[in-house]
């Protein structure tokens, strides 16, 4: 069952939703994110790491290592904070939340800026829109996996536009 579903008991026994996901979700809708069923999906992928819309097409599940329960304040609006101010609209920012709830859990300071330094270092023209593209863009962390794609792509000479070309569009 997805944790937005679990209830503890209130009083008199009656079932109380998680407030983190109440909260979360008034704040999702706020930014333009309305379906019901969407927005219960993202938050329970950005929370739940054991979450069941988490899978690969091949149908191997995956988890959400930094899902965990989000504030709003401490966690959520700064990542829509940090993308709006990189120059994507309110659209762009539900877009990518959607195609890629994880963001929500992720750090500003930690992954989102390091990401963007990184990829506009190799020559991504716009990351903004790069991302916006392809929102699982973000899933990719620049210390774990990313710089060495790019390292074994730069040793072997492969042309620069080639590999901004595979970071955005393939890998």
């Amino acid at each position: 069952m997805p944790v937005w579903c679990r209830c503890a008991s209130g009083l008199a026994g009656k079932p109380t939703v998680d407030p983190a996901y109440v909260n979360g979700a008034a704040y999702l809708r706020t930014i333009g994110l309305v379906n019901q069923a969407e927005v219960a999906r993202v938050l329970d992928i950005a929370m739940n790491p054991d979450s069941l819309f988490l899978s690969y097409g091949d149908g191997r599940r995956t988890k959400n290592a930094s899902a965990r329960k989000l504030d709003v304040d401490a966690d959520m609006k700064p990542v829509v904070d940090f993308l709006l101010a990189k120059g994507m609209s309110v659209g762009d920012v539900t877009k990518v939340i959607s195609g890629h709830p994880p963001v929500l859990s992720y750090s500003v300071s930690d992954r989102l800026e390091p990401f963007w330094s990184y990829l506009a270092s190799i020559g991504v023209p716009d990351v903004g829109a790069a991302v916006v593209s392809r929102p699982s863009l973000l899933g990719l962390d620049v210390n774990a996996n990313l710089r060495k794609i790019v390292e074994y792509l730069q040793y072997t000479e492969t042309p620069t536009e080639t590999i901004v070309k595979y970071v955005t569009e393939t890998i």
